[in-house]
């Protein structure tokens, strides 16, 4: 069974690195939302005194990958129509990647590449029965997540990017430790759970480099799984789309992902019809 990080782990991951806190209106609203009765429409207000978020969120909501039969105008209705645990998910993946993010070109182009995935990864979750959409999206945009911090803290660490693609066999968390004493699935949990993202969420980003991952069905939970098999086929539809020529990962785990989820190639190459129409 795949053991989680011990304390001195932790600590030797953290070396060096602050956590992003949580900002005072997630706090504020994350307190509303746990109560037994909650106010919507102060929940509506509060998120709609941040143009910046309210804004996001509303063109997060109004994707073609969610799906929605009509456009959502307001965050009041978003919070009506979608539920709390939704909005909460949302704002929680919106505001991380705003803490984590910079105005760094490079950075910002990793971001619309995320966001594109987590969007196809809400689309198919959104096929499976009782599919974890919003989890989907949360995880697709931010198990990639500490990237952009380990690139902001090592010069060199582009060219650690470059070794683990070229079809390299060894996985990008054995490069990244090899280089930096550190990697981007560790660290990336442990923001994960700084922020109070779900169970599932922080385990699926601790283990989504794990190649023994789809083998070992005992040390993960299902829901872990199936969040790290959407967003393996999502980044593979997302990378075609992009054009991206190194397909090695995919070939590696096309079948245990396909596997996994219950899709034939039949219905392996309809979604892929329909995520290309949606994005197009």
């Amino acid at each position: 069974m795949h053991q989680l990080p011990t304390q001195s782990q932790i600590d030797s991951t953290l070396k060096g690195f602050a956590i992003p806190p949580r900002p005072q209106v997630l706090i504020s609203l994350s307190d509303e939302m746990s109560k037994d009765e909650p106010d919507l429409k102060l929940i509506a207000r509060q998120i709609g005194g941040d143009v910046g978020l309210s804004g996001a969120v509303l063109k997060t909501v109004n994707s073609p990958f969610f799906g929605l039969t009509k456009k959502i105008s307001s965050v009041t209705q978003a919070v009506s129509l979608l539920g709390l645990k939704s909005v909460e998910t949302l704002i929680t993946s919106i505001m991380l990647r705003a803490s984590i993010g910079n105005n760094n070109r490079t950075l910002e182009h990793f971001w619309d590449s995320a966001e594109r995935a987590a969007g196809i990864a809400a689309h198919i979750a959104a096929s499976l029965p009782h599919g974890p959409r919003d989890d989907a999206y949360s995880f697709g945009l931010f198990h990639n997540a500490a990237i952009p911090i380990l690139s902001q803290r090592y010069p060199d660490y582009l060219q650690t990017l470059k070794m683990a693609g070229n079809r390299s066999e060894r996985s990008i968390t054995e490069i990244e430790d090899e280089r930096h004493a550190v990697n981007h699935a560790t660290l990336g949990y442990l923001i994960a759970k700084a922020w109070f993202l779900p169970p599932a969420i922080c385990e699926g980003i601790l283990r989504h480099h794990d190649p023994s991952v789809f083998n070992d069905s005992d040390g993960i939970s299902p829901q872990a799984l199936t969040l790290i098999a959407i967003t393996y086929l999502a980044e593979h539809f997302n990378d075609e789309a992009m054009l991206l020529g190194d397909h090695s990962q995919w070939e590696r785990m096309r079948e245990s992902v396909l596997s996994h989820l219950g899709f034939l190639d039949a219905e392996y190459l309809n979604l892929k019809e329909e995520v290309a129409a949606l994005g197009s």
